[in-house]
C-alpha cells in the first residue's frame, strides 16, 4: 500500500470511525427490553461516528443514569439502518436524516415522531458541512467562485435526497447555475475525498471533521461554507418510535439527558468552557483521537432547547418532490413533529 493510501485510510478512519461499528442486529431485534432494579433499559440506534460528541457527555457524565436510564447502544453503519426496527418498536431512539427516505416513510404514515434537532447548519459561518475543492485548484486560481465549477466534477453525496445533493443543488441555483452545466457525481465522503487527493474529482460536499483533517493535509480548500449556502437547515433530527413516545414520563427524561449533553458540548466547543474536559472524554470514547483536530474542527450546532423547525423541513421535503425524490404531500410533517417531550425538558432545565 503507498504512502497516500495510508493517509486516506488514516483520515478516514478517524472522520468517519470506519470499523468502528458493526451493523445493527440482535439488539434491536430482541424488541423492548428493562433491566432489573432502578434503570429501565432505552435501545439508542448510536453510529460512532464524532457527530453523537455530545451524547458522549451525557454518557460519560452520567447524565442518562441519574435519570434512572440505562442506555443499550445499538450500532449501524448509516441512520437508514434505523427506520425499520423504530418502526416496529425494536429500537426506542435514534438519529436520522431528514432526507427523502425519511419523508416517504412519513408519507406511508409510519408513525415515528421527531422529536428535537441533533444537528443543523447555524449562521453563515457555520462550516459544520462546506463545499471544498481541490487544493491546487484554488492555489493557481482555476477555482476562485462558484462560477468556476462549471464543466467540472463535484461530489454530491452517495445519492440524490439527502442533504449533500440538497445543498449542491441549492449553491448552483443561488448562482443561477443549471446542474447540467457540471459533472455531479454520487460518491460517498471517503471515496470523495480518495478521489479529490488523486485528483479525479474538482470538488465536493464534505463534513467535519475531515474537512479540518484533509486540509491540514494539503488536499483541499474550502470554497463555500455550509452556512453561505443552506444557514439554519437540520442536518439530522432526533427521532423516537411509536411505542416509546407513548411512554412520556421515560421519553422526557431521556430528553432531559439529551439536551443536558448537547449544552455541555456548546459549552465546551462554542463558548470555550472546560473544553479540555470535554477533549479528554470524547478521544477515549470517539475514533477521532488527536486533541488538536477537536480543537480546530468546526463546532456541531443542536438547539439547546430542542427546537425543530417545520418550516425547514417543509422547505427540504419540497425540494425533494421537485427533484422528484419525495412522492406524496409535503404538508403533513405536524402530526410528525412533537416537541412535547423537549418542552417537558426544558421546563425542568430552563431556557438556554
Amino acid at each position: 500500500m503507498d504512502r497516500k493510501s495510508v493517509l486516506i485510510g488514516a483520515i478516514f478512519a478517524v472522520a468517519l470511525g470506519c470499523g468502528s461499528v458493526s451493523p445493527m442486529g440482535d439488539a434491536a431485534a430482541q424488541g423492548p427490553a428493562t433491566q432489573p432494579g432502578a434503570k429501565t433499559v432505552v435501545k439508542l440506534g448510536v453510529s460512532g461516528r464524532p457527530d453523537q460528541a455530545f451524547l458522549e457527555l451525557a454518557f460519560d457524565r452520567g447524565y442518562f443514569e441519574g435519570q434512572g436510564i440505562e442506555i443499550q447502544k445499538v450500532p449501524a453503519t448509516s441512520g437508514n439502518e434505523f427506520v425499520a426496527p423504530l418502526a416496529r418498536n425494536q429500537l426506542d431512539v435514534a438519529s436520522g436524516s431528514p432526507n427523502a427516505a425519511l419523508f416517504n416513510a412519513l408519507n406511508r404514515d409510519i408513525d415515528i415522531r421527531i422529536v428535537a434537532d441533533f444537528a443543523h447548519i447555524e449562521g453563515k459561518d457555520d462550516g459544520l458541512v462546506s463545499i471544498v475543492v481541490r487544493k491546487d485548484l484554488m492555489d493557481s486560481g482555476a477555482v476562485k467562485s462558484v462560477a468556476d465549477l462549471k464543466g467540472r466534477s463535484i461530489a454530491a453525496g452517495n445519492s440524490k435526497g439527502q442533504v449533500a445533493y440538497l445543498t449542491v443543488n441549492t449553491m448552483f441555483k443561488m448562482n443561477n447555475i443549471p446542474a447540467s452545466a457540471t459533472d455531479i457525481r454520487a460518491l460517498n465522503f471517503p471515496d470523495a475525498l480518495a478521489a479529490l487527493a488523486s485528483k479525479n474529482l474538482d470538488a465536493a460536499f464534505l463534513i467535519e471533521p475531515m474537512i479540518t483533517l484533509a486540509e491540514k493535509r494539503g488536499i483541499l480548500r474550502i470554497l463555500l461554507k455550509g452556512g453561505e449556502i443552506r444557514p439554519g437547515t437540520h442536518l439530522s433530527v432526533l427521532v423516537f418510535s411509536p411505542g416509546f413516545a407513548k411512554q412520556t414520563d421515560l421519553a422526557n427524561k431521556f430528553m432531559i439527558a439529551y439536551l443536558r449533553g448537547a449544552r455541555d458540548y456548546y459549552d465546551a466547543f462554542v463558548l470555550k468552557k472546560n473544553r479540555d474536559a470535554a477533549i479528554d472524554i470524547l478521544t477515549k470514547s470517539l475514533p477521532v483521537k488527536d486533541r488538536k483536530t477537536w480543537e480546530d474542527a468546526a463546532p456541531q450546532y443542536t438547539d439547546l432547547n430542542g427546537r425543530v423547525d417545520i418550516a425547514d423541513l417543509k422547505g427540504q421535503a419540497a425540494i425533494y418532490r421537485e427533484l422528484g425524490d419525495v412522492t406524496g404531500p409535503v404538508s403533513e410533517l405536524e402530526k410528525n413533529v412533537d416537541p412535547q417531550f423537549a418542552k417537558a425538558a426544558v421546563a425542568v432545565l430552563g431556557a438556554r
